[in-house]
């Protein structure tokens, strides 16, 4: 039986960075070393505080805290559960990361108070979803870190990134309001939020009443997730957004609308609920025809970062399937695959940036030879190809597997077929960039960056990308270890499927 513990260490985590975004400006005209450093001990901090309640919620504490009453019935709760503590992890870490990869590649720029003030904003709320003990602070988190998202993705302030900044905020306004009014209306169906194993809705509710919820939580969570068709702001957002920005950009805060959707599904509705309602089906069919058109579409584009964009609807396509299917491996591969995949994407972004910064190459159709030239950056670069694909042992083989398993125990092997198809795609719009980076002649110093010739990027911007590279491996040969992944999804899906 779980325990439950008050501990401080939960608004820590949240609100800490709300100092980094007060602090970002005056630090910067002190020094960008002083602000870098300051802001790099804050999310070092959060990161620290995100791991440190790992081993007790192993050991079934629930971490909470009630912050404030917003009205008789419902206050703004924090509370770390396994799948929680799991996600919030993840955004701490690839957070820091991005960090200090941002203090090379940004130098130089504009309004670097301005990004660096949003960038600690939105790890900020985004750190409030993973640990929102109910729905209301779960939404309230989830539409800070949504709206105050656009200026990072309009930063470059390019016509494109403007236009890419415009469509996003409208995806996310409408996206934000369906999932109000669906929190609305399941208060007043349930008179209550609280995200509990098992669900606090009930089968004896009306079951129109119940359809409407549910859809209204899928299509508005499915903006953020980037469920086809529903996708449209991703492969313009990622491109325009600086290179550290669309690396969490792809790697958590996309997936924080799947993150939503496991909430609703397991610990709103409930699996008996759900499958008695008949729903998961059409669920598991959308997000199949997301992994594999999705990954089609990548392989059509020729600029590298919106290649990684549409890959990145498809693979969280993978995650809305392993819910969809409604099995308890199914749904542990799910929640997996949310961490390993932010840490494949994350570095695949990131080695994007310094082929942009570094050697100017902006499509895939001009990355002749550049390993030969950037060796560091395309072997963390072809490592996380090789995750994505599903490669063994690397991460993304362990939550292909866990979701392979979970398709056949609930008996639905023509879904195998969408995981083999989805892995093959990967690796026709991942493994040409491998190969022509190391396997082609390269073109002219004169076609590079005249101040860098395409040579490595500084240790700020490399060592980041090779952490983030090494996470690949690290989660697929150590996936068993007490404190990783699997265990805390193992965790989580035990409550839900009990």
């Amino acid at each position: 039986m779980n325990a439950s513990l008050t501990s401080a260490i939960i608004p820590m985590a949240v609100f800490l960075p709300l100092a980094g975004a007060l602090i970002a400006v005056p630090l910067g005209r002190i020094s960008e070393n002083a602000r870098t450093i300051g802001l790099a001990i804050i999310c070092g901090v959060t990161a620290l505080c995100s791991l440190l309640v790992l081993p007790g919620v192993l050991d079934g504490t629930v971490y909470e805290i009630y912050l404030i009453r917003l009205t008789p019935q419902i206050w703004v709760h924090l509370s770390v559960d396994s799948l929680g503590a799991l996600f919030g992890a993840t955004v701490a870490v690839l957070w820091l990361l991005a960090l200090i990869y941002s203090a090379g590649y940004m130098a130089g720029g504009h309004r670097l108070g301005r990004y660096y003030s949003f960038f600690m904003l939105c790890l900020s709320w985004t750190m409030g979803v993973a640990y929102a003990g109910n729905l209301l602070t779960f939404l309230i988190f989830y539409e800070l870190f949504s709206i105050l998202t656009y200026p990072l993705v309009v930063h470059e302030e390019t016509p494109a990134a403007l236009a890419a900044g415009t469509k996003y905020i409208m995806y996310i306004l409408i996206g934000g309001s369906l999932v109000l009014v669906a929190i609305v209306f399941t208060f007043f169906v349930a008179g209550d939020q609280t995200l509990t194993p098992g669900g606090f809705l009930s089968a004896d509710m009306d079951p129109t009443h119940l359809l409407l919820i549910f859809w209204l939580f899928i299509v508005g969570f499915g903006v953020k997730a980037a469920i086809m068709p529903l996708h449209g702001w991703v492969p313009d957002a990622h491109p325009a957004a600086p290179a550290p920005f669309s690396a969490v950009l792809s790697g958590v805060m996309v997936a924080a609308g799947s993150f939503g959707i496991m909430r609703v599904v397991f610990q709103g509705f409930g699996v008996d609920l759900l499958r008695d309602m008949g729903v998961m089906p059409y669920l598991a069919g959308v997000a199949a025809f997301t992994v594999i058109f999705a990954a089609i579409l990548a392989v059509n584009q020729d600029n590298i970062k919106r290649r990684l964009a549409y890959s990145t609807i498809s693979q969280m396509g993978y995650v809305t399937l392993g819910i969809g299917l409604l099995g308890n491996q199914a749904a542990m591969g799910a929640l997996v695959h949310i961490t390993n995949h932010a840490f494949m994407k994350g570095t695949l972004f990131l080695c994007a940036g310094l082929l942009i910064k570094r050697a100017g190459m902006h499509n895939v159709s001009e990355m002749r030879g550049a390993a030969r030239r950037m060796p560091v950056t395309m072997a963390a670069f072809s490592l996380a190809a090789l995750g994505m694909i599903g490669t063994p042992p690397l991460s993304g083989f362990i939550s292909k597997w866990y979701l392979g398993l979970g398709i056949l125990e609930v008996n639905e092997p023509l879904y195998l077929i969408v995981l083999l198809g989805g892995a093959l795609l990967a690796a026709i719009y991942l493994l040409p960039i491998v190969y022509a980076a190391y396997f082609k002649e390269p073109p002219a110093l004169k076609s590079f960056d005249e101040s860098t010739d395409g040579r490595e990027a500084p240790a700020t911007m490399l060592v980041p990308t090779i952490v983030a590279s090494a996470m690949t491996l690290f989660l697929g040969i150590a996936c068993a270890m007490p404190g990783l992944p699997v265990s805390l999804a193992r965790m989580a899906t035990e409550t839900f499927f009990r």
